[in-house]
């Protein structure tokens, strides 16, 4: 479970280290690149091949978790049964089309 910032790739400035990508492949069958810290391996971004202009930010990774808000719940066909969703989350089975 990952809870994801999409923002415009070009916004984005990463001011010190390099990341660590692991490719994986999508449902789409397009790439997935999932971004990690080199140092102490805190996942960071994930970058979607079928997205190439927006950018993934993990909730944990930034200075404020809290200022995270949900806007959709994703992949809750794959969910454990104690996964927490939004009430008024609008829910995603898989990946929007």
């Amino acid at each position: 479970m990952a809870s994801v910032l999409g923002v415009p790739k070009a916004a984005v400035k990463i001011v010190k280290g390099e990341p660590r990508y692991f490719d994986v492949t999508a449902d789409s069958g397009k790439k997935i690149s999932r971004g990690f810290c080199s140092t102490c391996g805190t996942p960071l971004f994930t970058l979607l091949a079928a997205m190439p202009d927006l950018m993934g930010i993990k909730a944990g990774s930034l200075d404020d978790p809290n200022a995270f808000k949900p806007g959709m719940s994703l992949y809750t066909s794959s969910a454990p049964s104690w996964a927490p969703f939004g009430e008024n989350l609008p829910k995603f089975p898989k990946m929007p089309g």
